[in-house]
């Protein structure tokens, strides 16, 4: 495959071109026979673009996103390309083909002495903002929630963007929003105390716009542990799900029980 990566009056860095060849490649498992790829990035208006051609078994599929910074135009340009690709692909051959964030990996690991397998899954690379993310939770009928947060301001330190991913919690009796500070992830330097952490106060429940009123709380509950201990400690207990930071990858992850089964619920990479 011949892949391209050009800036139109943006200069493409090592990260981003990194983060799009890693993304986009994902595609090729669609094709028997892809030619080129050439993806496109540039600014418009302050918004961030990313385009993308994509030729291969003798068809051409174009897509274009935008968005507040040029990880999540890239994250919006792959969702937006695939269902062009597995519309096409289903239609020419009767056949329900399964989408990229749809596909599960198992894991095994040893609890106990016993293998224990864990099915990983990759949450949606959307952004959202935080009432967003409450009303899909509420409607998926689920007690948590792990998404991307979307920004509304561009910081300093673009990559900040693609790595702010928050979780929304059933604690209790009310409900429990955490997030990392961006100076950790800048500095890369975690201490769970200090994590953002936020009860919700919901004032009106709404299919399209709830009152919620986000009250800052002083501690976080959550610790910084490896999936190992994450799945040993949930295997001991009798709750359904821990919200934990990975300390191998440093990002918020959620570990729940299905039935006998386990399934971690990780970012998009």
């Amino acid at each position: 495959m011949n892949l391209t990566i050009t800036g139109r009056n943006f200069e493409v860095s090592d990260s981003i071109r990194e983060y799009a060849e890693k993304k986009l490649t994902k595609l090729t498992k669609y094709f028997h026979q892809l030619i080129d790829m050439h993806i496109r990035l540039f600014i418009e208006r302050q918004d961030h673009v990313a385009e993308v051609t994509i030729n291969g078994d003798g068809v051409q599929f174009y897509a274009k996103e935008k968005a507040g910074d040029m990880y999540s135009s890239i994250d919006l340009l792959l969702d937006k390309i695939e269902q062009q690709i597995v519309r096409y692909k289903e239609r020419h051959s009767g056949h329900k083909i399964t989408p990229l964030n749809k596909l599960e990996d198992i894991a095994t690991f040893n609890v106990s002495g016993e293998q224990t397998p864990i099915v990983i899954r990759q949450v949606s690379n959307k952004p959202f903002d935080e009432k967003e993310a409450y009303l899909q939770m509420k409607l998926d009928g689920a007690e948590f929630t792990l998404f991307k947060k979307g920004e509304k301001s561009i910081k300093n330190v673009v990559d900040y963007m693609n790595k702010n991913y928050a979780a929304i919690y059933k604690d209790g009796d009310t409900y429990t929003l955490i997030e990392i500070p961006f100076e950790m992830i800048h500095d890369n330097n975690f201490d769970s105390s200090k994590f953002n952490v936020y009860s919700l106060d919901v004032k009106k429940e709404s299919l399209v716009n709830p009152e919620i009123k986000f009250i800052k709380k002083n501690s976080s509950s959550v610790k910084i542990m490896s999936v190992d201990d994450a799945v040993v400690e949930i295997a001991k207990s009798d709750v359904p799900f821990i919200v934990f930071f990975n300390s191998e990858t440093h990002f918020l992850n959620i570990i729940c029980k299905k039935g006998k089964s386990l399934e971690l619920l990780v970012p998009a990479f």
